[in-house]
């Protein structure tokens, strides 16, 4: 997945929540990601924001939206809220402000995102531009109640700017017996049959059911991504 193909997600969803620190505090607030090139993600906002200062402080932001809704859209058979497909997205990364003189000389050869920065910055002189430069994340694509699919999720994680992640799932060991428990509690398909039985990280959920139904204790807990 390129920088591109989450960009046309993130245009989908909208605005999106950003988390930054102040100090040992995540405060968040909900932001647009204005454009995006090779170089990373573009959002705005001002100097005289908390949000510039901690953006300043400690670069480490974490950017997180759903599409089309949270809201329930009713019950399923089972009597528990119901959710049409769609899907979450969740970035965590490293953001710099990028240089004026960069944004002109941008904007001079003609990029669209440079050339809207200096035209916010004529009604909002104290706005600045921030640059997501590196940083990994997941589209987490739900189907709940398997309308348009035959399982409930695909996970796909990507990375950029030099930056790498872990791939989703629970993991099965070779400490794996063959006994199968681990399937029969798996409600999303995951779980693969064999020597030792696998896990197809893009699906699992990382609900942590196999990992108490296995009694060889084979099963490992995901990973950061």
């Amino acid at each position: 997945m390129t920088l591109k193909d989450v960009y046309a997600r993130i245009r989908e969803i909208g605005c999106l929540s950003f988390t930054t620190l102040d100090g040992g505090t995540p405060h968040s607030r909900i932001a647009h990601v204005c454009g995006c090139d090779d170089a990373g993600l573009y959002f705005l906002t001002m100097s005289v924001k908390p949000f510039y200062r901690q953006l300043k402080a400690n670069g480490n932001v974490a950017l997180c939206g759903i599409f089309p809704s949270g809201r329930p859209s009713g019950t399923n058979r089972a009597g528990q809220p119901a959710f049409e497909p769609g899907y979450t997205l969740r970035i965590t990364g490293e953001a710099g402000e990028v240089p004026l003189a960069e944004v002109e000389a941008g904007a001079a050869a003609g990029d669209a995102t440079f050339r809207y920065v200096l035209e916010d910055r004529a009604r909002y002189p104290d706005i600045r531009l921030f640059r997501l430069h590196r940083g990994r994340g997941e589209i987490f694509d739900y189907d709940f109640e398997m309308e348009r699919r035959d399982h409930k999720l695909l996970r796909t994680r990507f990375s950029f700017g030099g930056e790498t992640h872990e791939e989703p799932g629970c993991r099965i060991t070779e400490a794996c017996t063959g006994c199968g428990a681990c399937a029969e509690v798996c409600t999303f398909k995951a779980v693969i049959p064999g020597e030792p039985y696998r896990i197809d990280g893009s699906r699992c959920d990382e609900c942590g059911s196999c990992l108490l139904a296995c009694p060889a204790g084979a099963v490992e807990p995901p990973r950061t991504i």
